[in-house]
């Protein structure tokens, strides 16, 4: 036996000459794969989280739960090919043939994220909604992977998620010269907003499930000054295309199952509870007008200034007191991120200490 190859011998010392015949091959030899052939009709992303079924639709999980995107392609627009474990499409079970075994093509992935962490929609006069540039950028060692581990930490904005936030994908596959895509920049949503439609996967990784858990989502999405939409479901922030800070903060409570409609900071208190209020000493503790220090609440409540907001995150500096030295949640011309009140750009401001009501619940 040489290389797989099989020997007929010639057994003629034996008694009446028999003849042996070794079939023989190589244990190691792997099986061949036949492939189909035909043309790419398209090409698309299927997303897993855990052991659900794979669909096209945008995936929100935590950080701890394994989530893996799969190519899914179609030939001549009746059979499809995917290593996707079950693979559902617009809500129809596929029955797909592993994608080794698809016409020979190449495939890549791409991230589609923000070029900039700072946009503006204008203002009262000026008001429109701005196109978020979204830019194409290569995913290394991608090349040819049937499923991948998505990232979601940017690569043209600052990272302040350390592993969470957003990050939207795109595979591109090349078959004797033509490329075919999953969706891209160019799937724009159009009127009442300035994002991608979903079409465009979309991957949302969590924190855990608190209220900022769900703020961690927005990471990696940029600031929008005046961030709106034409309801409140098609809100960019609920589409996780990017906020102000008070659309942040109430995209957190709608996430936790508030019914709180997207607003600005002038509404806030019609929302939450006051908890105390105050203004910076010199040693960088809030005083109410008494003089006393401002109690540090809980993790989650708010901290609104004249036309800015944030949430707690952390309690440091003097514990158990509000002062410039505890973490706070925000988002202010810069994507999403935890930074002390000192750094805030709002720290010598009056404070108020606020929490939303209870009572604003979905159902009641």
């Amino acid at each position: 036996m040489y290389g797989g190859s099989c020997v007929l011998l010639d057994m003629a010392s034996a008694p009446a000459s028999i003849v042996l015949l070794l079939a023989c091959a190589s244990a190691s030899a792997a099986p061949s794969v036949t492939r189909t052939t035909g043309a790419i009709t398209k090409v698309e992303i299927v997303a897993t989280v855990g052991d659900s079924v794979a669909t096209e639709r945008p995936v929100y999980a935590r950080l701890d739960q394994p989530v893996r995107l799969y190519a899914a392609i179609e030939v001549e627009g009746k059979r499809w090919f995917s290593d996707a474990p079950v693979l559902q499409l617009r809500g129809k079970r596929i029955a797909a043939q592993p994608l080794a075994m698809a016409p020979v093509h190449t495939l890549a992935w791409k991230r589609i994220e923000p070029a900039e962490a700072n946009i503006s929609n204008g203002d009262a006069d000026t008001f429109h909604f701005e196109p978020i540039d979204y830019r194409v950028t290569a995913i290394d060692s991608s090349a040819g992977l049937a499923a991948i581990t998505p990232e979601v930490r940017p690569t043209l904005t600052p990272d302040h998620g350390n592993g969470v936030g957003t990050m939207r994908y795109q595979i591109v596959v090349v078959q004797d010269g033509r490329t075919l895509t999953s969706p891209g920049p160019e799937a724009r949503r159009g009127k009442g907003s300035g994002g991608v439609t979903d079409d465009v996967m979309r991957v949302s990784i969590r924190r855990d499930d608190t209220y900022l858990g769900y703020l961690t989502e927005m990471f990696g999405q940029p600031y929008i000054w005046g961030s709106a939409g034409l309801s409140d479901k098609t809100h960019e922030s609920e589409r996780l295309e990017g906020s102000d800070c008070a659309d942040f903060v109430v995209y957190g409570a709608r996430r936790m199952g508030a019914a709180i409609p997207y607003t600005w900071t002038g509404a806030l208190p019609g929302v939450t509870k006051l908890l105390g209020s105050g203004t910076r000493g010199r040693d960088g503790v809030y005083r109410d007008a008494k003089g006393r220090p401002v109690p540090f609440p809980k993790v989650g409540d708010l901290v609104l200034f004249p036309r800015h907001v944030g949430a707690l995150a952390e309690d440091r500096g003097t514990i158990g007191v509000l002062d410039d030295q505890d973490i706070m949640m925000h988002t202010l011309f810069d994507s999403p991120k935890a930074q002390p009140i000192a750094d805030s750009g709002y720290a010598d401001k009056p404070v108020e200490v606020r929490r939303f009501r209870p009572d604003l619940r979905r159902g009641r």
